[in-house]
């Protein structure tokens, strides 16, 4: 009889549960996204970043700093101005700061440029003459490295893979970036990107428009081929298959985004397009053929999505804001508020954007039934979502992957005892 109400206790479990996991792969909006702020949507696990500051009670601040510069042991030298105030080689970075406001740099191992940070350091002593009880006494108010404890992602976690596509179409790919477009290794990102965009435009001039159901079977280097011999129009989502295709192939990050997925029914206005990552600028940087924006710069600064819908909300008659736009003949540089047409229809405060990680176009089209069952345990987000409407956490995530192991735990274990009482029935 143990048998027998185990396996009718588990079976009635995994069937709530089952139930409970469709609900939220279904009906939650945000159960396969994760929901960063900015810094860990734009901030790369490689780069310098400070994790943790730490009050010695002896004088003495301690950093902690993550990132590829960083090595088990590591060589510090702090400055303040034109000043040497200390050296040591540590895992973390120890020194004694001066009374007041002031600013450093600190020099990490052999990594190009400095950290720089300003900090303020009021001794608890301050705090009593004036009678106050807090224990604040350094506060870091300005940095040129990200302020970030938690994880970061990893450019590889964000750049579209094309590890599924067939060496054939990778090579033809490969020839057009080599004897068509001209791009080289050495050359710098920036002008890799400018260079492919420029390619694809020029081929596709005059084929806006909603595209055949036959150009989404087709790779990206035949989706252009059928749209430069006019067989079909091509809107946002084909625009940015073929531009993530060859800009991978010319070692170029890139990862997709989307905007526009509904909330309580209502689309915000979809739209598909890309950022590519310029690693000579660690920065991440917006870009969308079908808007025929290379990218948008603030002086040097290349900006990325969210900059750009930051600044949007705002008038922007700003000669200092740029675009590198195709004009029809060639990529110009103009004033950014003359052609913002299409990211102003799309970058509003009701819409929210999916950043997708390397591997969804892979785990959302599996195509054996192996990676079927192997996208149910799938233990990682899909995408991340970001938006000035969004305030969900990551709980909606977390329900489902619960749900998703406990389901199968309960199916095991109602397996087991069924299995045990249909034995001891049959004895």
């Amino acid at each position: 009889m143990a048998w027998r109400k185990g396996f009718i206790i588990f079976f009635v479990l995994f069937l709530l549960v089952a139930m409970l996991n469709w609900f939220a792969r279904k009906k939650m909006d945000y159960s396969y996204a994760d929901l960063p702020g900015y810094n860990r949507l734009y901030e790369t696990k490689e780069q310098t970043r400070i994790t943790r500051l730490t009050d010695n009670k002896n004088g003495t601040l301690s950093i902690a700093f993550a990132g590829d510069a960083l090595n088990k042991q590591n060589e510090f030298r702090i400055y303040h101005k034109d000043s040497l105030l200390a050296t040591g080689k540590a895992e973390g970075c120890t020194f004694q700061p001066l009374p007041g406001t002031w600013e450093y740099n600190i020099k990490i191992n052999n990594a190009p440029g400095y950290v720089t940070f300003t900090l303020n350091n009021t001794p608890d002593s301050m705090y009593r003459l004036f009678g106050n009880g807090s224990t604040v006494t350094y506060e870091i108010t300005g940095s040129n490295v990200p302020i970030e404890p938690d994880n970061l992602y990893s450019v590889t976690d964000w750049a579209v893979s094309f590890d599924d596509f067939s060496e054939n179409e990778k090579k033809e790919a490969d020839n057009y970036l080599r004897d068509s477009v001209h791009v080289t290794p050495a050359e710098p990102m920036a002008e890799r990107v400018r260079k492919i965009a420029d390619f694809i435009l020029q081929r596709v001039k005059g084929m806006d428009g909603v595209p055949s159901d036959s150009m989404l079977q087709l790779s990206p280097v035949n989706q252009l081929k059928c749209a430069q011999a006019g067989r079909s129009k091509i809107w946002c989502g084909i625009y940015t298959s073929i531009f993530c295709f060859f800009t991978n192939r010319a070692g170029v990050p890139v990862r997709l985004i989307d905007c526009g997925s509904s909330r309580a029914g209502i689309s915000g206005g979809i739209h598909v397009f890309s950022e590519v990552y310029l690693k000579e600028y660690n920065s991440w940087a917006y870009v969308d053929l079908l808007a025929r924006t290379v990218f948008v710069k603030k002086g040097d600064q290349y900006l990325n999505t969210i900059d750009v819908q930051r600044l949007l909300k705002y008038p922007i008659n700003d000669a200092s804001l740029t675009a590198c736009y195709f004009n029809g003949d060639s990529i110009v540089q103009i004033p950014y508020y003359q052609v913002a047409s299409t990211a102003r229809a799309y970058f509003h405060r009701n819409n929210s954007f999916r950043f997708f990680f390397s591997d969804f176009l892979k785990i959302e089209n599996p195509k054996s039934l192996f990676e079927r069952f192997i996208k149910i345990f799938y233990a990682r987000p899909y995408y991340a979502v970001y938006g000035d409407n969004i305030s969900a956490g990551r709980s909606q995530y977390n329900f489902r992957m619960i749900t998703t192991w406990l389901m199968f735990l309960f199916l095991g274990l109602g397996i087991f005892f069924g299995f045990k009482w249909l034995r001891q029935k049959n004895a």
